[in-house]
């Protein structure tokens, strides 16, 4: 086919045109990106040698790892230490990620400051802030609404792990652009031990029913690792695991993305 030269120069057109779009929307996505603010509860551990011992294997604080993630400055993610006791005004902040933890929050074993936690737990919801909780988040925040958790029956889980999407899920915005059967990164010993009316399942695994639940429209709790890095994870993993990984690793940085974008206003 022989184009004249006049349905050349349409044709030139129009791709400027769609370059002109998709750039616009690329630069709009950054720039509503650049102005939120993200406060990340760190509910690690109040055990100074046990966090030091954390962040050397990490080569970083706790949290560098979930701002990465998300791809924000360090003024623009802000990390509070909750075993301190010492909460900001959640009117500087845009949303809210719980950190995974090395408590155990269950019934009979928590420490003050979780319960101090708690408090403000249930102050972000009340506020409306868009939370996502991560491993001991999503546990954190599941005690702090009365609920209860347990230990895993079937034992701890580690490593990389099948979720697979309930129709829910399917159509959630945090699970966007993912496959049905997707891998994540796992680290825990507790799991939900049931859902409190209203609450709703997102993914499930062979480990636990509750791999996502989701409260409401703001808040995402998820039982796994989505922050995690290649490089952090290579450390403690063979070699013939690192493909395994890598997929993990996406469908993680996926998520985080997803709530930034699509929960975080």
């Amino acid at each position: 086919m022989v184009y004249t030269k006049r349905e050349d120069n349409s044709l030139l057109v129009y791709l400027l045109y769609v370059c002109f779009n998709v750039c616009g929307v690329i630069y709009f996505i950054q720039q509503m990106k650049k102005n939120k603010k993200i406060l990340f509860l760190d509910i690690l551990t109040a055990d100074k040698r046990l966090r030091q011992r954390v962040e050397k294997d990490f080569g970083a604080p706790y949290s560098e790892e979930s701002r990465r993630a998300l791809g924000l400055s360090k003024i623009q993610f802000i990390s509070v230490d909750a075993s301190k006791g010492e909460f900001p005004d959640l009117k500087d902040y845009d949303g809210v990620i719980i950190s995974g933890s090395a408590e155990d929050p269950v019934r009979g074993q928590e420490k003050q400051w979780m319960k101090q936690a708690y408090r403000f737990i249930l102050e972000i919801i009340k506020a409306k802030k868009p939370l996502l909780g991560i491993c001991g988040g999503l546990q954190f925040t599941v005690r702090a609404l009365g609920g209860k958790i347990v230990y895993n029956p079937r034992g701890r889980n580690f490593g990389t792990t099948l979720i697979t999407l309930t129709a829910a899920g399917q159509k959630d915005n945090l699970f966007k652009g993912l496959p049905r059967i997707t891998k994540v990164q796992s680290n825990h010993s507790c799991i939900i031990s049931k859902l409190k009316r209203g609450w709703k399942v997102l993914a499930f695994s062979e480990m636990t029913p509750f791999e996502t639940v989701a409260l409401g429209s703001k808040v995402r709790l998820v039982q796994f690792h989505p922050e995690r890095s290649l490089e952090n994870m290579q450390v403690v993993a063979k070699p013939s695991e690192f493909k395994r990984l890598s997929d993990a690793i996406r469908t993680g940085k996926k998520i985080m993305q997803n709530f930034l974008n699509y929960f975080v206003r």
